[in-house]
């Protein structure tokens, strides 16, 4: 991202007058015929055998699939004969995603002559109808399209002959600079921290306008302070979606368009100069657009940071805490739910799952949830003829649209998104494997790399991921509401080698630098950016760990354990996190990769988000098994959390993971030393912790129940503390009261309670030593 301050230089280069008068020239080439799409091509002039009433067909090919790229009109000589009825002449074409496109000739073919039949086919000319859809005829619709031909058809009786004579088409190549118009505001009330959107058109003639190689489209836009932010525009498709029994499909909608977002920080008017730039030239409306930013709500969500207070946490941009409080929520469902857990029948849902989803997760009190861009859901570059995918470099803009309503929601119900932008399975042949898939992989239809860990070090592998970013964060970087970009999740288990530590590669450690580098180079709010790693911390790489574009180091909590296993994981994540000065977050946890019973995962997640709450990690670990949280009612067990965290702020560089004792008065059993164990965090005036069954009971058993046990926490200020006692069941306090410290010791009581408890406190009063 360029910033700078304003000045008159910065539009040298862009012509403010539009582009010059020039007249583009006209080529034509020769077509093709053939009686069905199967059938090999016929020479022309080639006779056809007719039988009315009824209709007949014919075949088009271009002697390459790019020349209907450049088509502005397809002319046709027909002879038809003397004694045949007038006729009606249909044009079509069904492009590659199979939406039918025709055009009515407006006059019937004479008998007894040569008709010559012309139909414009450049971008936006009228008369072409879309019958069963509602996308426009537009410049792309003509890419590697799956027919293209006329029909003729008629209600009279006849069988004879015609003769096409001759099928040509015209080709016109566009030499004038590009030109910006219809400039309009969408936004009806611009605010500090809030979506500011605009919409523009470009003359429609660019085959790929993800390629700013091809077209390069933004704005400058100057701040009330005179800072000049560039913006980087984006095309975009219109789209809506059908809801009915059969499913939830999205359907394109009309003409295609380019759009601006921005979120402004300051509050005044803004200067908007858009400007456009391709091979034939550039060009520039200077303040195309003005607008006045108003004050921000007073709960307006807003960019999280690297806490500056305590850089183990986050907070957000106004320096208050963020505090992750959530779950993964990888895809609207996980097919191998059904593996794991039959008992429940699922109907196949689509993203409209997360109303639902995040509906549940603000009321319990999360605002935290990941979201990954797979290529089963909320992909933009996947193989081509897969679910609407086009390869590489070609973005799926029906996608595009229902992740703009994902993150819409997440807005509406506060929820921060941790967006994934790769994840390991794309690039892996061992993992997850989708290699053999995967738009680059050279035995895909125009991809061109060997082998998966080329991915990291091609130079065109790496270009294209820069457009991907690019694109991505020109369309939703303006949000708060993203947590963050996570280049790849669980990149060790990318490659063809199946020893967990393609991480370690020299050439995928700098693929998370430079992209990292350019995230942060046209990103001017500053997202968090990561990579992420499977298993557990101990299989960090610090030359990824460390490095200053990952912001935070997020990573699994997988084990092949008992559920209480993950309690010792927790606390080993946060301890290891330390040497990096950076938060560290887990953000799937659940048993092993693979999951575990019912009842593990349960007893774990509940243990985790507890042992989370009570150690010095940045936030609360994210459990992976969505499915599991939603089908069981588990979203009360955050609501829990949310109460406990209430009024605590973790950012404290002298708070850390404590060793407290658990002690037992002479009326108690003495075995309750061996049953129970505490996860304790403490500063010198802050406690926080969770006391433990050793073993959590299992069905059908009798939870443990402790009385007369008094926690001791060393390293405090001496003085008075007030102590707070929750019910992890609940979250509500259960007792509260008032602890003095003693040589050196906090003796804090626990009342009696039944398998686990947590406790806070903080310093009320400060004792001077005598």
């Amino acid at each position: 991202m360029t910033v700078h301050k304003t000045s008159a230089a910065f539009l040298i280069g862009f012509s403010l007058l539009g582009p010059l008068n020039a007249i583009a020239t006209e080529t034509v080439c020769a077509l093709g015929l053939r009686t069905d799409l199967k059938a090999d091509a016929l020479n022309l002039p080639s006779e056809a055998r007719l039988s009315f009433p009824g209709e007949y067909n014919f075949h088009l090919t271009a002697p390459h699939a790019t020349n209907w790229m450049h088509s502005s009109a397809v002319r046709v000589e027909l002879l038809w004969p003397d004694d045949a009825p007038a006729a009606d002449t249909l044009f079509w074409l069904k492009d590659r995603d199979d939406f039918w496109h025709q055009r009515m000739s407006p006059v019937k073919l004479k008998p007894g002559m040569t008709n010559l039949i012309e139909v414009p086919f450049q971008p936006g000319a009228a008369g072409w109808q879309t019958p069963g859809h509602s996308l426009a005829w537009h410049h792309r619709v003509r890419i590697n399209p799956k027919s293209v031909g006329f029909r003729i058809f008629a209600d009279a009786a006849f069988t004879g002959r015609c003769v096409l004579v001759s099928a040509k088409l015209a080709q016109v190549f566009p030499n004038t600079p590009p030109t910006i118009s219809k400039i309009r505001q969408i936004t009806r009330r611009p605010q500090v921290l809030s979506l500011y959107e605009a919409r523009f058109d470009l003359p429609d003639r660019y085959q790929n306008p993800f390629d700013p190689g091809q077209i390069d489209a933004g704005a400058f836009i100057v701040t009330p302070e005179g800072v000049t932010n560039t913006i980087h525009a984006f095309y975009y498709q219109p789209h809506y979606r059908l809801e009915d029994e059969l499913g939830e499909p999205v359907e394109p909608d009309g003409q295609p368009e380019w759009r601006l977002r921005y979120c402004p920080r300051t509050t005044g008017e803004h200067v908007v100069t858009l400007y456009a730039r391709d091979k034939l030239g550039e060009c520039a409306v200077a303040g195309a657009l003005r607008f006045t930013a108003d004050p921000a709500e007073t709960d307006a969500v807003r960019f999280v940071r690297v806490s500056a207070k305590d850089p183990r946490y986050f907070e957000f941009c106004d320096g208050s805490l963020f505090f992750p409080i959530g779950h993964n929520t990888r895809s609207a469902t996980d097919d191998r739910m059904d593996d794991k857990f039959p008992w429940i029948f699922r109907k196949a849902e689509g993203t409209t799952a997360y109303r639902r989803h995040f509906k549940r997760m603000r009321d319990a009190g999360e605002n935290m949830a990941e979201v990954w861009m797979s290529a089963w859901s909320l992909g933009l570059e996947w193989t081509e003829g897969i679910g609407g995918y086009h390869g590489a470099n070609d973005y799926h803009m029906g996608n595009a649209w229902e992740l703009d309503r994902v993150l819409d929601l997440a807005m509406f119900h506060r929820i921060h998104v941790n967006l994934v932008l790769n994840y390991h399975g794309r690039v892996s042949t061992w993992c997850d494997p989708e290699w053999h898939l995967h738009p680059y992989n050279k035995k895909t239809a125009g991809g061109w790399l060997d082998m998966p860990l080329d991915f990291f070090s091609d130079p065109l592998a790496i270009e294209m991921q820069k457009r991907f970013c690019r694109y991505t964060h020109a369309r939703w970087g303006w949000s708060p509401v993203i947590f963050g970009y996570e280049l790849c999740s669980e990149i060790n288990l990318t490659g063809h080698e199946s020893h967990h530590k393609t991480h370690f590669e020299p050439s995928v450690v700098e693929w998370c630098r430079k992209l990292g580098s350019y995230l942060k180079e046209i990103d001017h709010y500053s997202h968090l950016v990561s990579a992420h790693v499977s298993n557990d911390y101990k299989f960090l790489n610090p030359a990824i760990s460390g490095m200053r574009e990952m912001d935070f180091n997020p990573l699994d909590a997988y084990h092949h354990g008992q559920p209480e296993r993950i309690i010792g994981l927790v606390k080993e994540t946060a301890a290891a996190g330390l040497q990096y000065n950076k938060p560290i977050l887990i953000t799937e946890f659940g048993g092993s990769p693979m999951a575990a019973g019912l009842e593990h995962l349960m007893l774990e997640q509940h243990a985790a988000i507890w042992t989370g709450a009570c150690t010095p990690i940045s936030g609360i670990p994210m459990f992976w098994w969505w499915q599991v949280v939603d089908e069981n009612g588990l979203y009360r067990r955050y609501a829990a959390i949310r109460n406990f965290m209430k009024d605590v702020d973790p950012r404290d560089i002298s708070s850390k993971c404590v060793d407290a004792a658990l002690t037992v008065d002479e009326r108690a059993d003495q075995s309750l030393l061996k049953k129970f164990a505490v996860v304790c965090t403490a500063s010198p005036e802050n406690v926080r912790g969770y006391i433990h069954p050793v073993r959590y009971a299992r069905k059908g058993e009798v939870p443990p129940a402790a009385e007369h046990l008094t926690v001791e926490i060393g390293g405090v200020t001496p003085g008075i503390f007030r102590v707070e006692f929750y019910d992890t069941q609940t979250g509500k306090t259960v007792r509260r009261f008032d602890a003095r410290t003693k040589e050196n010791l906090l003796p804090i009581p626990v009342p009696k309670f039944t398998s686990d408890c947590a406790f806070k406190g903080h310093l009320l009063t400060p004792v001077a030593k005598r």
